[in-house]
């Protein structure tokens, strides 16, 4: 059995103050789930407004849903996590949460995700169906080969995005989501770039999929979805159907490349290794991202 990696005291991830369930349905991450809203909200915001219930109801069936997909992860990895300096630390490895008790709060989890469901319109049921069926085979099988495992990751926020656009019967933009796919792509690269600039060995042994991966090819693939991600979107701009969209593409178009380039340069300084908490966490990102979201949605209204 391959040897414990120990972690020194200043690496030691800070105990949580949450209760270990709750630690266990990774909170931190439901940050994600606000795809269901964004994407409607610049696409059209009065459609969001008059219809915000549906549109939360979906926000918290993707929760429910992801949270069940945590839980399952945490579950199948748990001997795998026991050999991480730090993931050794997540609830079902610790021993905190018994597999059993994890298995009773992944039911519970689908549970209330069967309940948010049924209030939902059936093509936004068949999209959470099919959010669930990616992920499970994430879980069981995809998660080990290189880029396939990013691409479903970055899937699973284009099929948030698309509910999120027929819960509130918003107009569909191929340009938009092709932009949720390549940014969400991009920042699935940039972790494992950042996982594979620390320890590689360790990473290796607990992402399979790492050993397809490179510094260097990483940072070719980050480079081309930077471009892409910056040209879908001002197709999505120029191709609103309000007369100011050429103003609205100049005048939003630096908040994306700021967001790009900080970006870049959070993965350059090691410090993009988790993209829910960076966005969370990095205060320029995240005030970047109000004011890009206020004149985007101004400009969709006006």
């Amino acid at each position: 059995m391959p040897e414990q990696v120990r972690s020194t005291p200043e690496s030691r991830p800070r105990r949580s103050r949450l209760p270990a369930w709750l630690v266990l349905l990774r909170p931190r991450q439901w940050v994600k789930n606000v795809f269901v809203l964004i994407v409607p909200l610049v696409v059209d915001p009065i459609a969001l407004w008059q219809n915000g219930l549906v549109a939360l109801s979906t926000t918290a069936t993707f929760v429910a849903a992801s949270s069940a997909v945590y839980v399952l992860n945490d579950w199948l990895d748990r001997d795998k996590d026991r050999l991480h300096p730090d993931k050794r630390y997540r609830p079902v490895a610790s021993g905190r949460v018994s597999p059993l008790g994890a298995a009773l709060l992944g039911v519970a989890c689908v549970a209330v995700l069967l309940g948010c469901g049924a209030m939902l319109p059936p093509p936004v049921q068949a999209t959470v169906a099919g959010y669930l069926v990616l992920n499970l085979a994430y879980c069981l099988k995809l998660k080990h080969y290189p880029l396939i495992d990013v691409s479903v990751v970055a899937a699973g926020f284009v099929l948030r995005a698309v509910a999120g656009c027929l819960a509130v019967a918003a107009p569909f933009n191929p340009a938009l989501i092709l932009c949720v796919y390549f940014t969400c792509l991009l920042m699935s690269l940039g972790k494992r770039r950042h996982e594979l600039a620390g320890v590689r060995s360790l990473a290796v042994a607990q992402r399979p999929a790492l050993t397809g991966y490179s510094v260097p090819l990483l940072d070719q693939l980050v480079a081309v979805l930077l471009a892409a991600t910056l040209l879908s979107y001002e197709m999505f701009v120029l191709s609103g159907p309000e007369p100011q969209s050429a103003v609205l593409a100049v005048v939003t178009v630096p908040f994306v490349v700021f967001a790009l380039c900080r970006y870049a340069y959070l993965l350059a300084a090691q410090r993009g290794g988790e993209p829910g908490q960076d966005v969370l966490t990095d205060v320029p990102l995240v005030v970047n991202a109000v004011v890009w979201l206020a004149c985007l949605a101004l400009g969709r209204v006006l």
